[in-house]
């Protein structure tokens, strides 16, 4: 009878970094909201928004900026926004952003939606 040979301890290693390594490439390639957010649907301009600060409205009116709840008060002023409200958040909540970042000399805002599909 033939003795077993043991399954050398650097093959577990080797599974547990790749393991390891594809969750990394998964958490970083996904992209996630501050709040869980359902936008609308529409058919859409594809832009560049990784120089835009972008904004996040909640359904229940709350605003966020990279990934911290904000004021609207405390957000600087820029000459360019990307804005990304939940479908169920009501206007009168998204409005006063609007005009608030429009007073703040806003000239160009950027309303992201989902493609549909």
């Amino acid at each position: 009878m033939r003795k077993k040979r043991p399954t050398p301890p650097s093959a577990l290693t080797d599974i547990a970094f790749l393991l390891l390594l594809f969750f990394l490439i998964m958490a970083i390639t996904s992209f996630q909201t501050p709040v869980p957010l359902d936008p609308a649907q529409a058919q859409a301009q594809e832009i560049d928004l990784s120089t835009i600060p972008t904004l996040y409205i909640a359904k229940t009116g709350e605003l966020y900026q990279e990934g911290k709840p904000t004021t609207i008060e405390s957000i600087e002023a820029d000459t360019s926004y990307a804005l990304l409200a939940d479908k169920a958040t009501e206007f009168s909540a998204i409005h006063p952003i609007i005009e608030a970042l429009k007073s703040k000399g806003v000239e160009t805002l950027h309303l992201l939606v989902e493609e549909q599909e």
